[in-house]
């Protein structure tokens, strides 16, 4: 196999399809004359793409990068038929249909072969450092590890190892020469404090990490571990395998949390025994196994006919099953009598006062945020306040065979949460706890907190929950889990999807699963988790989750730029990301909005302004200082005939003001409007957006496009006034020639708004036949009787099925 026979590359949209038989050293060294990389660094060398997909691998550098699952945005699969399955896209953002790209990554679902990958990719780090430290032990060397990572460093690894008695730290920086040269002497502060000297390896600092990697060791176990229990588990480690007289040979990153363990002693299976019990230690201090090395764990689900395993014996971790027994459901329509037990049943639950079904109670939760409208008379809202409440409720709804739909803000903007006639709504409101760990760098949260109050409680510690959706003063946790919402950080830092390390989910018939292992986002759980995030609660009620949280970014700063025309702007987006700088946000506006949003303002953005863009760099000081100078430099050579760069707090506000200003702007032009969210790759910004130009004017109606252009995700609003006939009659005959100028270009229906009711007839077109019978048949596995929330994503007719 020749690499350049089977690499496709686009530098400036961050993107790389290869063969699923291509190693990953072939991969990044194909890519390093370009600056970027697919961050996946194995211990190992020749490790297939396929593979490393498999495992959902993450390699010596998961402690910055994470797994590749979160790298992986399409995929071409051989699944037993005609055509091959396509799953995902070409853009960081897919709010269309179930992420099964996703769900892929470490072997739960098995939809076929992989044929070929594609991926994001990042810039390749200025530089690294890595310094070697010896401590007293493997459990001393984890607590300074600790240490190191609430200092909020530019860490790529922490690697640990026992050696001699002894425990090494291996502690990699990544980043600008002088965030290192600032940074490593505080690690040697720090280690001193800690007693633990520097040591000058023998030859690369890797060497001997890469050595146990490579050894066969028999028998042995992967896993993850909290990281605030990671020295008791090696001591108590150590201290078992002495009663065993057995030579244990522990090593992994204890940033990550993961170790691999393999034991030798005088009886085989001793050995064995002895790993068994490290596991059920592991497990009681609320570990989980990782996918990194040894056997692969067997699929949950396989696409191919016949061998699908049914949601009574799904499971997570080691062996902790759905709970909660099932109730047959009773055929026939609710007459009267059964209607008012199913009432006093679901009050029962909640409690009257959290039942509501009069119909000026109800009406607020049967409306989202969009111009849907209901599809029915729902029959009650319950206002459920824990898992075992919405548990309790689905049991009682799946035996009545009543459809339910779960709602949170109500600011979706696809209809994914208007009900149906007869649907019981469950309003997950009052399920808000947020516990932060800060420890663990992570936040467990339940479905109904609010995005912001979760960013805030984060910050409020020193950490940062990056997903920024624009509704995220009012949007829910839950309801950006449905959507797999995103933000103008999402060039960045990605996606909802991207953050989630667990869920805990209710599903058709009521029972329980918690999926992911909370920790690293790598266990075999993961894959089931990632196939609820994005699926609009047409698969589970997800009610609780775990999401990692990343270290607040030391400094900011935005930058405005002003152009002529469009092109030029889009033109040098291009150019930003192909030039190896990631922004945080990259955000476009096109002359329609800039003219709505100054005569609203009147802060002097000019009339004749084809585009602007907003250029955020975060991060380290010395970084920020840099690329906000390189991306100003972009501008200019782009053509900017106006850049200006914020000095201050004051100054991020004033350039920021017109982006948030958008909305309001734009009701001064129309009172109505249709908010779309397309996805198209980068360099197809500009013949999009020319496209949807032509659009709004074949059909008489004002298209505002705004959006993240960083990441090609569009907003374009199509404007009216619903009192005018004429105008509400060009609406949908608009909407679908914008959809179908983003799917001509190889984009999306929607990037992070979902599906819903408005957009589910122009699925076909959006991912066809093959795909919709694969999401019809995952659908069927989840949901088989179809009662979760019924008429949205996945359109009616069922002639895919036989695809």
């Amino acid at each position: 196999m020749t690499l350049n026979h089977t690499l496709a590359l686009q530098p400036g949209a961050l993107l790389a399809t290869a063969s699923a038989e291509t190693t990953i050293d072939q991969l990044n060294a194909a890519l390093a004359p370009h600056g970027l990389c697919l961050p996946i660094f194995p211990l190992t060398p020749g490790m297939l793409l396929a593979g490393l997909v498999a495992r959902n691998a993450g390699g010596r550098r998961m402690l910055r990068y994470g797994p590749i699952g979160r790298y992986l945005r399409a995929a071409t699969l051989d699944a037993g038929s005609a055509e091959p399955l396509l799953l995902g896209g070409p853009t960081i953002k897919r709010a269309t249909g179930y992420g099964l790209n996703r769900a892929i990554a470490g072997g739960a679902l098995d939809l076929g072969a992989p044929r070929e990958l594609t991926f994001s990719l990042r810039p390749l780090p200025t530089a690294r450092v890595a310094t070697l430290l010896r401590c007293a032990d493997l459990a001393a060397a984890c607590r300074l590890a600790a240490r190191l990572l609430a200092e909020g460093l530019a860490l790529s690894a922490l690697a640990v190892a026992a050696v001699d008695g002894a425990g090494l730290l291996l502690a990699e920086l990544e980043g600008a020469p002088a965030v290192l040269e600032r940074q490593t002497p505080l690690i040697e502060r720090i280690a001193a404090d800690a007693q633990a000297r520097v040591v000058t390896p023998e030859g690369e600092p890797w060497a001997l990490w890469e050595r146990r990697a490579s050894a066969s060791a028999e028998p042995s176990v992967s896993l993850t571990v909290p990281r605030a229990v990671l020295p008791t588990f090696v001591a108590r480690a150590e201290t078992l395998a002495r009663r065993y007289h057995a030579a244990l040979s522990a090593w992994g990153d204890a940033g990550v949390g993961t170790l691999q363990l393999s034991a030798a002693t005088p009886h085989p299976g001793e050995a064995i025994q002895l790993l068994a019990v490290l596991q059920a230690l592991a497990t009681e201090l609320g570990g989980s196994p990782a996918t990194e090395y040894g056997p692969l764990p067997a699929p949950v689900w396989r696409l191919a006919p016949g061998q699908p395993v049914a949601p009574a014996t799904l499971t997570v971790g080691w062996g902790r099953s759905a709970t909660g027994a099932t109730v047959p459901a009773e055929a026939g329509a609710l007459d009267g009598q059964r209607r008012a037990a199913l009432l006093d049943a679901l009050a029962a639950v909640v409690g009257a006062r959290y039942l509501l079904t009069r119909a000026e109670d109800t009406a607020c939760y049967e409306t989202d945020a969009s111009i849907a409208r209901p599809l029915g008379d729902a029959l009650a809202v319950a206002l459920p306040a824990s898992t075992a409440e919405v548990a309790a409720l689905m049991r009682l709804a799946a035996a009545h065979g009543v459809p339910v739909v779960t709602r949170g803000a109500g600011s979706g903007l696809a209809g994914g949460a208007t009900p149906g006639p007869g649907v019981l709504v469950l309003g997950l409101n009052r399920m808000e706890r947020i516990q932060i760990d800060r420890e663990q760098q992570v936040a467990h949260v339940e479905a109904g907190a609010i995005t912001a109050e979760v960013q805030r409680a984060a910050e409020a510690v020193g950490l940062c929950y990056p997903p920024d959706p624009s509704s995220q003063s009012v949007s829910t946790i839950g309801g950006n889990l449905a959507c797999n919402a995103g933000g103008p950080r999402c060039v960045k830092y990605g996606v909802t999807a991207d953050y989630v390390l667990a869920v805990t989910a209710v599903l058709a018939d009521g029972r329980v699963v918690r999926w992911g292992d909370g920790l690293s986002g790598q266990g075999p759980g993961n894959g089931l988790a990632q196939l609820l995030i994005g699926s609009e609660g047409t698969l589970g009620i997800i009610t609780e989750a775990t999401l990692r949280l990343t270290a607040l970014p030391r400094s900011r700063r935005t930058t405005l730029a002003l152009f002529a025309s469009l092109e030029a702007a889009c033109t040098t987006v291009e150019q930003i990301m192909a030039a190896g700088i990631v922004p945080a946000a990259l955000e476009l506006m096109d002359d329609t909005t800039i003219a709505a949003v100054e005569a609203y303002l009147q802060i002097g953005l000019p009339q004749d302004a084809g585009a602007l863009l907003l250029m955020l760099a975060d991060g380290e000081p010395e970084e920020v200082e840099a690329d906000a100078a390189r991306l100003a430099d972009l501008a200019r050579a782009g053509g900017a005939a106006r850049v200006q760069e914020a000095r201050s707090p004051a100054d991020e506000a004033r350039l920021w003001q017109a982006r948030r200003a958008v909305s309001i702007a734009l009701a001064r032009v129309r009172p109505n409007r249709l908010g779309e969210d397309i996805c198209v790759p980068l360099p197809q910004i500009a013949a999009c957006v020319r496209r949807i130009k032509a659009v709004a004017t074949e059909h008489g109606l004002p298209i505002a496009v705004f959006g993240h252009a960083g990441d090609g995700n569009l907003h374009p609003n199509i404007l009216f006034d619903a009192q005018d006939p004429a105008e509400t009659a060009r609406i949908w005959p608009a909407a679908e020639a914008v959809f179908s100028a983003a799917l001509e270009v190889g984009g999306t229906l929607s990037g992070e708004h979902g599906i819903g009711t408005l957009k589910k007839p122009f699925m076909r077109q959006a991912l066809g036949a093959t795909s919709l019978a694969a999401q019809r048949r995952i659908k069927a596995w989840l949901d088989p009787t179809g009662l979760l929330n019924p008429g949205k994503v996945l359109p009616e007719d069922t002639a895919e099925q036989n695809a």
